[in-house]
């Protein structure tokens, strides 16, 4: 996985986003968004098939 400063500006506001937000949907979204969009290179096993 990449480091916190190796990622884009959007990346990082998503993830801030998902961390600021209680509600679960909200926060799946931000993390998903940034999973899809290639800034996470290495998905731990136990995430793959959720």
């Amino acid at each position: 996985m990449r480091g916190l400063s190796q990622l884009s500006d959007e990346c990082r506001t998503h993830l801030e986003r998902a961390l600021a937000t209680d509600d679960p949907a909200e926060k799946d979204f931000h993390i998903r968004t940034v999973m899809q969009a290639g800034c996470v290179e290495d998905v731990p096993e136990d995430l793959r098939d959720r």
